[in-house]
């Protein structure tokens, strides 16, 4: 099943052009990596995809439906979340108050009793190995730690394809492995993975596929060790 489709998606920003007829397709299952140099258009893409943003041009599908011009709130509510790469967590709340509210206002269908969504957010928070951080003000968080607060909280939407906007970067050793390992797991657990990210060892040991934007097009796609030797990725990429 496709999870995710564009179909020349175009965004410009007065004479900038960020994405330019991008065609793009993230399958159910699969972690796709989308890369490239600064300014390449990478967030504005997801931007676009998560509604923060209406393409100027184009066509954004999730699981077959159109999505082009809803609400962020509306997508959302469909099961495509997302992350940002500066957190957007609420700093004043609690890591379980802020994942807390994400399960109530993400699942508008469903009514919540108290000892019902502790319980929830209790699992959702251990299945990311932050149970323990549970009554932590988010300003008391690492880094690390704020940032996978930001998958959590995305998952207690109810959230069948996650976009995760640089939830690697700047993380030591053993932080960047245990973030790849969560999102390993979520894979595991079904769900479907779009993630931009810097750190090429996360992008070549988690990544089914991968993306290259360069000035809002994209110039490659493939298998990580295909795109890799790609002339074209060394050159704009990699500056060979």
């Amino acid at each position: 099943m496709m999870m995710l489709e564009g179909t020349g998606v175009t965004m410009n920003f007065g004479g900038l052009v960020a994405v330019d007829h991008a065609d793009f397709k993230v399958g159910q299952g699969e972690i796709v990596g989308l890369i490239g140099p600064n300014g390449a258009g990478k967030t504005t893409l997801f931007n676009l995809i998560s509604g923060a943003q209406t393409p100027q041009e184009g066509t954004i599908r999730f699981k077959g439906e159109d999505i082009t011009d809803l609400r962020p709130d509306q997508i959302c509510r469909m099961g495509l979340a997302r992350t940002f790469q500066t957190s957007k967590i609420f700093s004043e709340m609690t890591a379980f108050e802020n994942v807390r509210l994400a399960l109530i206002y993400g699942n508008p269908h469903r009514s919540f009793k108290f000892k019902e969504a502790e319980r929830e957010v209790n699992q959702l928070m251990a299945q990311a190995g932050m149970l323990s951080d549970r009554n932590k003000a988010v300003k008391e968080l690492s880094l690390a730690s704020q940032r996978r607060l930001e998958i959590v909280r995305a998952l207690a939407t109810d959230a069948e394809l996650l976009l995760l906007d640089e939830v690697m970067a700047g993380l030591t050793p053993s932080e960047l492995t245990q973030s790849m390992e969560l999102v390993m797991r979520l894979r595991d657990r079904g769900i479907t993975v779009f993630m931009i990210e810097h750190v090429m060892q996360a992008i070549m040991e988690v990544c089914d596929r991968i993306i290259v934007f360069h000035f809002g097009q994209k110039i490659a796609e493939g298998p990580p060790d295909e795109v890799a030797g790609d002339p074209r990725v060394k050159a704009i990429y990699l500056g060979e």
